[in-house]
């Protein structure tokens, strides 16, 4: 976790948008014969999740290590976000298995892929609003843990709102975001273990 914390700009930014961006443009420029479906209904997917994974190990890292180290806790608590960040990566997890277990079925022709979607609906729908409130709330305590930290108090939300809106333009907002997450986890390092 010390790594993603003193991670520079570039470096989450390669992880998080330009190698899953290579692999999904390598889908499109690489010419049929060479790639089979395969590639598409697998590589493409994992990318995409191993890509958000490390969005949230980011916010992990900022949202529980930083907190701790810095001694937040006498502020307020991260009991909930310790939920809500767990809830995106079941979420994405889930997903994932999802698509791959329904590519395989497809792939054997024991599914048609109406029935599929049509039963997925039901689950999907309250999936997504549940995902997009757990992402939200992780964003606005990540960026509380910063600014708090930064300023030394508790700060109200219109005091954070401009990180909270860099963490919402993730990969362009890591560019401003980071180096701050790096001055406050140099900060501490003395304190923070592996």
């Amino acid at each position: 976790m010390k790594r993603i914390l003193l991670a520079k700009s570039w470096q989450l930014f390669l992880a998080v948008f330009v190698i899953p961006l290579l692999i999904l443009i390598s889908g499109l420029f690489v010419p049929m014969y060479v790639l089979n479906g395969a590639y598409f209904f697998f590589v493409i997917p994992i990318a995409v999740v191993l890509s958000q994974m490390v969005i949230y190990f980011w916010m992990w890292s900022v949202g529980h290590q930083l907190f701790k180290q810095l001694n937040i806790s006498s502020f307020f608590s991260n009991g909930t976000f310790r939920f809500f960040i767990a809830v995106p990566v079941a979420i994405i997890l889930l997903v994932l298995i999802f698509w791959l277990w329904g590519a395989t079925i497809l792939g054997m022709g024991q599914f048609s892929m109406a029935n599929v979607l049509t039963g997925l609906l039901v689950f999907v729908i309250p999936l997504e609003i549940l995902f997009m409130v757990s992402q939200f709330y992780c964003f606005y305590f990540v960026a509380k843990v910063i600014k708090t930290a930064e300023l030394n108090k508790v700060v109200s939300f219109d005091r954070f709102t401009a990180e909270f809106i860099w963490l919402i333009l993730f990969p362009v907002g890591l560019w401003f975001v980071q180096p701050r997450v790096n001055k406050l986890a140099e900060k501490s390092q003395p304190t923070m273990k592996e």
